[in-house]
């Protein structure tokens, strides 16, 4: 017995309880460097150049394989328009995405160009409700130019108020451009109307919320995308069907990514 308890008291001594806690830490370090390499390698390639161009290459490729770059309407080549726009936007989203400010610059372009393409292919209100598009992206701009941080925030009560304002905004200027200023009933434009008129909705609460850059605001942009591959279905718009299914991808990447950033956890070299 003696020699059992002097056996454990030199055990003891040369390997003491606090040596179960230090076999411990490197499991503990290990799972959590994973977890953070899984993160960065996440924003990599959420924020990845490969990203942008594979975004551009695919309505490029598709626009012009099913020959939709040909489209005219009323001897206006509209079909070009819409590619080469669909290309611009793509780019736009993408910058956004990585929370650059060129992006919001870019913008302003894609807005007049979307609203000459869509009123072409059959949105009578195209030319009231992108205005605010164009307005959205300035203000963002100039915004995001104050905010060197860039640094996405949580919702709060401004948030919600500017997604029933943009609701209310959205249903009353499409119902006045598809009515033709009042003057005539919707009649078969019902249909149109409608989804046009939800996804305006969606859009100027994306746009609403832009400049404060809230990280849930892609969550809205998921619907945005599902809503607008149906529309350009009905439009006839192939181009922009192509865009928005990859921009169902990239605001998911991007909701993780900015949900991060704003926790404290950007693994990003440099924010532009």
């Amino acid at each position: 017995m003696l020699l059992i308890a002097q056996g454990v008291f030199l055990v003891g001594t040369i390997f003491p309880a606090k040596t179960t806690l230090s076999l411990r830490i490197p499991i503990t370090f290990g799972t959590q460097y994973s977890i953070v390499e899984r993160a960065r390698r996440l924003q990599e390639i959420t924020e990845s150049k490969w990203m942008d161009a594979i975004g551009v290459l695919l309505v490029l490729v598709i626009s012009f394989a099913l020959g939709f770059h040909k489209t005219v309407r009323q001897d206006l080549p509209i079909g070009i328009f819409s590619t080469f726009g669909a290309a611009g936007s793509m780019m736009v989203t993408r910058l956004v995405t990585k929370r650059n400010n060129i992006g919001n610059l870019i913008g302003l372009l894609t807005a007049v160009n979307s609203a000459f393409v869509d009123y072409y292919l059959g949105n009578d209100a195209a030319f009231l409700t992108y205005p605010i598009s164009f307005l959205g992206a300035g203000i963002s701009y100039l915004y995001w130019k104050r905010r060197k941080d860039r640094i996405p925030r949580k919702i709060d009560a401004i948030y919600f108020i500017n997604i029933g304002f943009a609701f209310v905004l959205g249903i009353a200027l499409n119902y006045i451009g598809f009515t033709d200023f009042l003057r005539t009933p919707l009649g078969d434009n019902t249909a149109k109307f409608a989804i046009t008129a939800i996804i305006t909705g969606i859009t100027y609460s994306g746009i609403l919320n832009t400049p404060r850059m809230y990280a849930d605001s892609w969550a809205s942009w998921q619907v945005y995308n599902i809503l607008k591959l149906y529309q350009n279905v009905l439009f006839g718009n192939i181009a922009y069907v192509a865009k928005y299914a990859f921009y169902l991808l990239n605001a998911s990447l991007a909701w993780v990514v900015w949900h991060r950033v704003r926790k404290g956890r950007d693994y990003s070299e440099k924010t532009n």
